[in-house]
């Protein structure tokens, strides 16, 4: 089946079932981002960008996830669930494999029922086990492809994904030889049979991958009959939801675009079947692509979930490098399952300046740095602090100064947005203080814990550059005729990278505030 054909029945699949397309807007195949939502060039007029009519609307139905994993077949979910014995593998009141796995089993499972399963159309319409090329991540690369990322910032991330996708694969397998040397496999469902017969590493790889660069949060896109399903222990958020259709929106971070849940009660006057919407603010000429927007996502993690990374053009950058923040209590892990759901794990160095509207993502951070702070004012921040986002900055400046002694380095009073130092006020002096710190509005005593800041800021980078240094390549003109597509992506990423960080310390060290401050300290 040619790739037009599989589009085109999942369209007439999706259709069938409840799905709505805006009727000015296709799906076509582009030459750079392949399948996307376009406005026909037949459209009488610019698709609108008030939010006002969705781009597509997906019934609930039609998602798939571990919701169907361990749900009894009904006509609002069609799918067979996992055999018990997958979902419980130690039987009775035993442990459940984590929801992520089963629904990934979930997905195989519907893949390997072939034409029987009522989500065929869309999962021939996704890239298949055997197209590697088409769905291949960086935890999947060859070792001479990965060892490129070595020194760079994603290196760890690699290593921890490869280790979850081990144990993973660990959990699974000892899960199936269980169902399939027992005695009640011939008495189980099917599509279960042909699961524990027919699984392979590969397509758990190929599963991951399709949810790693495709899925969407549930407690941003499932309706509430939905959530109410979910078994005591588990969060809207300890799985992912692939939304046919719905993902063929391309990625754009600048798109200003709403998930939207609709519906929801049967029988309603509204009859809006309950789903999710896919809004646009932005609007669209005939012929143009219509894209959605996976939030703020740096190269980074674009590179590791995704498998592509965002060019660099003049008004748009989005290379950053994490770096991890040390606090009490922090796990060596990473997982992100571990931490406090408002609270990130890491700070963002920035390719460009603050103050450059190309950084866009930074930007975002901004409003919430103090009180009055917004991206209009970027270019008041200290140059030794342009690149780097401000949390780094006060967190640092914060624990090097003992106990709140910071409160009295940076003193403020009422007219500079504190007051009497308790609650709400003391919060708002303390953002004030932010703002000083930030734009190097400090003087005596803080003087050199604003170098010290700097300096540890400084220490950082140029660890991370060493570490770059420590493990470059070089690759000549021929050599790179030779590379693999994997292996270009790779050295893009390290270019990428060595950019962000030697811009941070040439900005560092045309610094006057931060130069003043070092001729203040060695005065001393």
């Amino acid at each position: 089946m040619t790739s037009s054909a599989r589009i085109d029945a999942l369209v007439t699949w999706a259709l069938s079932n409840g799905a709505v397309l805006h009727a000015d807007v296709q799906v076509y195949q582009d030459p750079a981002t392949g399948f996307s939502f376009q406005v026909k060039s037949t459209a009488a007029q610019p698709l609108a960008g008030d939010y006002s009519s969705p781009v597509v609307r997906l019934p609930a139905a039609l998602s798939l996830s571990y919701l169907n994993a361990i749900s009894p077949e009904t006509p609002d979910n069609p799918g067979v669930p996992l055999s018990e014995a997958i979902i419980r593998p130690g039987g009775g009141d035993g442990a459940t494999i984590p929801p992520h796995i089963l629904g990934r089993l979930f997905l195989i499972k519907e893949y390997l029922a072939g034409p029987c399963s009522f989500w065929h159309p869309y999962i021939q319409a996704l890239p298949q086990p055997d197209e590697a090329s088409a769905w291949i991540l960086p935890p999947f690369w060859d070792e001479d492809d990965a060892e490129l990322l070595e020194g760079t910032n994603v290196e760890v991330g690699l290593a921890r994904i490869r280790a979850d996708l081990r144990a993973d694969l660990a959990t699974v397998q000892s899960a199936l030889r269980r169902l399939s040397s027992s005695k009640g496999i011939q008495e189980e469902e099917e599509t279960n049979q042909r699961l524990a017969d027919q699984f392979r590493p590969e397509l758990y790889r190929w599963a991951y991958a399709i949810f790693s660069s495709r899925s969407f949060r549930p407690s941003l896109v499932l309706s509430d009959e939905q959530i109410r399903l979910l078994p005591p222990g588990v969060s809207t958020d300890d799985f992912s939801v692939l939304l046919p259709l719905f993902d063929i929106g391309n990625h754009d971070m600048t798109a200003p675009v709403r998930w939207q849940r609709c519906g929801g009660i049967a029988g309603g006057d509204s009859g809006v079947v309950s789903g999710c919407e896919l809004q646009t603010g932005r609007a669209y000429q005939p012929g143009e692509q219509v894209f959605n927007n996976y939030s703020f996502k740096s190269n980074a993690e674009l590179l590791l979930g995704y498998g592509f990374m965002i060019p660099a053009t003049e008004s748009l950058h989005n290379d950053y490098i994490h770096v991890r923040k040390r606090t009490a209590g922090a796990g060596g892990g990473g997982g992100g399952g571990e931490a406090a759901p408002t609270t990130s794990e890491e700070y963002l160095i920035s390719a460009r300046p603050l103050s450059d509207p190309s950084s866009v993502l930074a930007r975002g951070k901004l409003p919430a740095v103090a009180a009055g702070f917004d991206v209009d004012q970027a270019a008041a921040i200290t140059p030794a602090f342009q690149h780097v986002q401000p949390d780094m900055v006060w967190d640092i400046f914060t624990s090097i100064a003992p106990g709140d002694a910071y409160r009295q380095l940076i003193p403020v009073d009422s007219s500079d947005g504190g007051n009497d130092g308790r609650g709400d006020d003391e919060a708002a002096a303390d953002r004030q203080r932010r703002l000083l710190l930030l734009t190097g509005r400090v003087a005596g005593p803080c003087l050199p814990y604003f170098a010290q800041t700097a300096a540890i800021i400084q220490n950082k980078v140029m660890q991370e550059l060493e570490r770059l240094n420590e493990t470059d390549v070089e690759v000549d003109e021929e050599d790179r005729a030779r590379l693999t597509p994997y292996q270009t992506l790779a050295l893009q990423y390290r270019d990428s990278c060595r950019v962000v960080l030697e811009s941070t310390l040439e900005m560092m060290n045309n610094d006057e505030t931060l130069a003043a401050a070092m001729e203040a300290m060695e005065a001393e």
